[in-house]
């Protein structure tokens, strides 16, 4: 056996790499006042219901209690008692109110109080104008509708669902043809010392074990020959339409030109790829 020229450490691991994604929800902007409906912003998707603080809340007619982030709640109130109901403001508004992580409401738009300078009523039988806001960039969680007559409904804003996109279906093809594969994604530049994942696909069965190896290449070797073998092994994870997955971690401890070279246990099927190590 040539003489060795470096001394080659390397560390392997077996590793299964896991991808997540995340989501944010931004804040909008505050608005006072009515809103006017704006074109291809969407009303309620459904109806529902919510258990309400009081059986005024029902002089709010509304579609539905219940609203995605982005529609359209419109509203107007209409006074069903056997009485007037005393209203703040020559043109009653309102607020909307949302619940904090103590249970207290705040106003998320509208005045905090009503215009009590001036006053108006709402006889038993009328009803107000429409009133309408829009939801986008607000948060989930329950609302409170607050009129300047008096009543008040509560909402509940929800994130709008997730549709999880269906799997993508398998190309038909030549399932007869069973010879095995294996393929090595590019490796890239790695750095010494630091851990690097390399990893590709196969058609052989999940489980399956498969042998790998890491080689130096010493060009300076006047018999051009590989440093020590880094042998180790890892299996083949599950994949879809028949291509299934593997992969391996490592760490290098010093720079140079190296070969990936991975082979089911028969040696059916092999692939090897080329790499570099540099210094940090």
């Amino acid at each position: 056996m040539p003489q060795l020229l470096r001394t080659l450490s390397i560390l392997l691991l077996i590793s299964v790499i896991l991808f997540s994604g995340c989501t944010t929800i931004h804040e909008g902007k505050k608005t006072d006042g009515n809103l006017s409906q704006t074109p291809g912003v969407p009303a309620a998707s459904y109806k529902a219901t919510l258990n309400q603080p009081n059986a005024q809340s029902g002089y709010i007619k509304m579609d539905s209690d219940v609203y995605n982030i982005g529609e359209v709640v419109e509203f107007t109130v209409t006074n069903d008692g056997s009485g007037t109901l005393a209203c703040a403001g020559n043109q009653p508004s309102f607020s909307v109110k949302f619940q904090t992580g103590n249970g207290k409401w705040a106003t998320r738009m509208g005045t905090e109080q009503p215009n009590e300078t001036e006053k108006s009523s709402l006889a038993f039988g009328n009803s107000t104008q429409v009133y309408r806001f829009v939801t986008e960039g607000w948060e989930p969680g329950r609302y409170r509708i607050v009129h300047d007559c008096g009543v008040e409904r509560e909402i509940l804003i929800r994130a709008l669902p997730v549709s999880t996109p269906a799997p993508a279906a398998c190309l038909t093809g030549n399932t007869t043809n069973t010879t095995p594969w294996i393929t090595i994604d590019p490796p890239g530049d790695q750095y010494e010392s630091r851990s690097f994942t390399l990893q590709g696909t196969t058609n052989l069965p999940a489980g399956q074990e498969l042998d790998c190896a890491i080689f130096s290449v010493l060009p300076e070797d006047p018999d051009n020959a590989l440093a020590r073998e880094a042998s180790f092994t890892t299996r083949v994870e599950e994949g879809s339409c028949g291509t299934n997955t593997w992969s391996a971690s490592g760490e290098i401890q010093t720079t140079g030109e190296f070969f990936f070279w991975i082979s089911d246990a028969g040696r059916n099927t092999t692939a090897i790829k080329r790499f570099t190590v540099l210094s940090v």
